[in-house]
């Protein structure tokens, strides 16, 4: 029985995958949705909170559940983490699934693998505050982009702060380049976040051809099946 470990991304929770994490286990495996520190139910934990801490978390979670034959499906800045996992434990991790998501080398920091508007207004906050978030209407045209209406306030009003530490912490991968770890890249071709000239340029990072969907960033809530089918076809 394989185990897919759902990892979301900035400001997003477990609850990002509650239409995607049946869909897996339809066949018998096992989803696991996992909520990072400072998100979704674990909301209260974002003091101290950069990638080394997402990075800990995970590996102390997958350790402790003893968690092996692993599918680990990384959605925006969650390809950092599933890669230093691969680096880390590459025996415990069958496939990596990049979904819409960042592609680091060796010393990158999130903030680097960002579209360049979006490094200048980060960089414009680095230093004078601790957390990213806004008002409701401040995130309506940046996020959910293929939702309108009360389908869309639904999961905007799901969205936590976001410790900016993460964006500006440089990861050591110095082995990654080298694992044989299969994997395998979902773009939208409507993403705003990370768009395809970006994310076409990731998939070429891991040496495969990109799946792609018709849908933006956070695909897995509109196009479910198709981002379900497209994993399951990979693993």
């Amino acid at each position: 029985m394989k185990t897919y470990l759902l990892l979301h991304g900035a400001m997003r929770g477990s609850w990002l995958w509650d239409k995607l994490a049946p869909l897996l286990e339809k066949g018998g495996d096992r989803a696991i949705a996992y909520d990072l520190p400072g998100h979704g139910k674990r909301a209260s934990e974002r003091t101290g909170v950069n990638m080394s801490v997402y990075i800990d978390d995970v590996l102390s979670y997958i350790k402790r559940r003893n968690l092996t034959d692993l599918v680990i499906v990384g959605h925006s800045m969650s390809g950092i983490i599933i890669s230093k996992a691969a680096e880390e434990m590459p025996e415990r991790i069958r496939h990596l699934v990049y979904l819409a998501a960042v592609v680091p080398q060796d010393g990158d920091a999130l903030i680097d693998l960002l579209t360049k508007e979006r490094q200048e207004s980060l960089r414009k906050l680095e230093g004078k505050a601790t957390e990213l978030f806004g008002p409701l209407d401040a995130l309506r045209p940046n996020y959910f982009t293929d939702m309108e209406g009360s389908d869309k306030d639904f999961y905007l009003k799901q969205l936590t702060p976001q410790p900016l530490a993460a964006f500006f912490e440089k990861i050591s991968l110095k082995r990654f380049s080298g694992l044989k770890t299969p994997r395998t890249y979902i773009l939208g071709l409507r993403d705003k976040a990370l768009p395809p000239e970006l994310t076409k340029r990731f998939a070429g990072r891991l040496g495969v051809k990109p799946v792609e969907i018709d849908a933006g960033h956070d695909m897995m809530v509109v196009r479910a099946q198709e981002v379900a089918d497209a994993i399951l076809r990979a693993s």
